[in-house]
């Protein structure tokens, strides 16, 4: 596996979907974007993923506005990025690509994000995972989607589905959908975090409920390797600290969960 160092962050992800759409077509925007994303028109899929880019434009004005810049530069950067928001507007959806969608992803509204990235970077970052490093999430999340699927939790069966869907959710992220950007892909973890924490919170004994305790053990093990690989400290505390700021990265907001925090005591 790399050691190498690459992180990332909404701003630099943002511009990096922006350069993928950078194409000309005379498609309207929806047929463009769902080939795009290898997904159907208009399906539960394609929802997802536009108000999920929808959200995260919103969500980096907000990180803007908090920044420590001069008021004109700032208002620049936040209009820079709803010009981007307007890309996946209903207009654009039903007009030609070429026509109003590549215009706001151009580079007269990328480029000021690929500068503004380094200031971003300093409150929210995260690695990038490599190719290899990909392959081998994958491989974990599938060897454990075979096991839960074979294993039944007694009582807290309800929870191992909510387990298995928020799994293979985060897989499809994972693997089809993953120039979207990796924050983009960990916001799914956290279904299988909150599913984890409420197993763990029930109290397993290993003697009357061997599977309960294999699947927390095992769950807790994958949640706590994609942590690894996705934290920029160079450990990680043995103790329930870790799942604490697994949640932050899924919320993309590292200055902590207290909330989550009350629930690990």
């Amino acid at each position: 596996m790399t050691n190498t160092l690459v992180l990332t962050d909404p701003a630099r992800e943002l511009a990096e979907l922006c350069t993928e759409l950078q194409v000309q077509t005379n498609k309207t925007g929806e047929t463009f974007l769902a080939g795009k994303f290898n997904v159907e028109p208009w399906s539960r899929e394609f929802f997802e993923i536009i108000f999920t880019i929808t959200e995260r434009c919103g969500m980096l004005q907000q990180v803007v506005g908090e920044l420590d810049l001069d008021e004109d530069f700032r208002e620049e950067m936040v209009k820079h990025v709803r010009a981007i928001m307007n890309a996946f507007s209903a207009q654009s959806m039903r007009g030609r690509w070429d026509q109003h969608g590549l215009t706001n992803v151009g580079a007269v509204n990328v480029g000021p994000l690929k500068a503004l990235s380094a200031t971003v970077r300093q409150r929210i970052a995260y690695r990038k995972l490599s190719s290899e490093e990909l392959s081998e999430v994958l491989q974990e999340i599938a060897i454990l989607l075979d096991w839960l699927r074979e294993h039944q939790l007694e009582e807290q069966d309800f929870v191992r589905q909510a387990i298995i869907e928020g799994l293979e959710r985060f897989s499809f992220r994972l693997e089809r959908l993953r120039w979207l950007g990796w924050g983009y892909t960990l916001e799914t973890l956290r279904e299988v975090i909150a599913a984890y924490m409420l197993l763990e919170r029930q109290g397993i004994d290993p003697r009357s409920n061997p599977n309960g305790a294999a699947a927390l053990k095992k769950v807790g093990g994958l949640i706590k390797a994609v942590y690894k690989r996705i934290s920029v400290a160079k450990d990680v505390a043995d103790t329930s600290d870790w799942l604490i700021k697994m949640y932050a990265a899924g919320s993309l907001v590292y200055h902590g969960a207290p909330h989550i925090a009350g629930l690990l005591r």
